[in-house]
């Protein structure tokens, strides 16, 4: 009995021994685990992204923020058409990184993170886990990076990181844009505070709104906020600190056209901004078929998004 043990023993070590050896030359059927996830991170890029093929990346520095601005991805979301982009604006960004990693690049590891860890093709914003030294070539504009969120947005061609102390997203349309050539003239009161083009719209609600570009105004959530304050406007939000302020509508706040023409909403008009991204005009409720006359441009993408791919 205790020779059969002992058979058996040297059979079992003999044949592990031979699969040691043949596993080194051939390898084995055993499923490597993938790495769990050490990066924390929050998605920007939940119903948007930039064009696969060709975003066509521009880049501005504005004083201490950074604006970039990309076409959007009109293949997959419906919502969009050729044609629109966005505007990321990065606030107080202290230095920024656009590289030549692409995606093959990327999954083949040519970067400090990977795939399993961080996936390729979306914009975020890193909370922990990757290190803030940024891949050559990088662009200083400020020499302090203390207190600075951590963005990375991956294109098909080239990878884009920067810190910065926040971003806002602006989405437009090319076409809409350069279709939007008439100044119309923004008063409060029996004070004329400026023009907007009105170069944003939703169409479906008779809502037509715009940065205003202010006359002799230097601080205008002061203004607004003082106005508000004066005459028992009710103010939704007010942050000092950003200079946000969100009003409710302002009956004497009105648009004229160059001719004299007031447009004019149901609804009325009111205020929203802050000071790094300016202060938008809304006027809710321009009844139909007038919205169409005076915004065709708005009506035409609005009609435009629900065509066929």
């Amino acid at each position: 009995m205790a020779l059969y043990c002992c058979c058996a023993s040297f059979k079992k070590t003999r044949k592990q021994n031979k699969l040691s050896w043949i596993n080194k030359i051939f390898g084995t059927n055993k499923v490597e685990k993938i790495p769990t996830r050490k990066i924390d991170y929050i998605q920007i890029s939940n119903d948007w992204n930039a064009d696969p093929v060709s975003p066509e990346i521009e880049l501005k520095v504005d004083g201490i923020h950074l604006i970039m601005d990309i076409y959007l991805n009109h293949f997959r979301f419906d919502k969009y058409q050729a044609g629109d982009k966005v505007k990321i604006r990065f606030k107080n960004c202290s230095e920024y990184s656009l590289n030549t990693c692409n995606d093959e690049g990327y999954f083949y590891g040519q970067y400090r993170t990977n795939h399993n860890e961080l996936p390729w093709g979306e914009f975020y914003e890193i909370k922990s886990g990757l290190d803030k030294e940024l891949p050559n070539p990088i662009e200083k504009i400020q020499t302090s990076n203390s207190d600075r969120k951590h963005f990375i947005f991956f294109f098909k061609d080239e990878t884009f990181e920067c810190l910065a102390s926040d971003y806002y997203l602006d989405f437009y349309n090319e076409k809409v844009l350069d279709s939007c050539k008439t100044n119309y003239n923004v008063v409060l009161g029996d004070k004329e505070i400026g023009t907007s083009k009105l170069e944003k719209a939703d169409a479906s609600m008779g809502v037509a709104f715009g940065l205003i570009e202010f006359n002799g105004i230097e601080t205008p959530y002061e203004f607004f906020k003082e106005y508000c304050l004066k005459n028992n406007i009710v103010i939704n939000t007010d942050d000092p600190e950003y200079e946000f302020i969100d009003t409710q509508v302002i009956s004497e706040l009105k648009v004229f056209r160059q001719d004299g023409l007031e447009i004019k909403g149901v609804a009325g008009n009111a205020i929203t901004g802050m000071k790094d991204e300016g202060y938008e005009i809304s006027i809710l409720g321009i009844s139909y078929p007038f919205y169409e006359e005076e915004f065709p441009h708005h009506v035409e993408h609005y009609r435009n998004m629900y065509k066929s791919k």
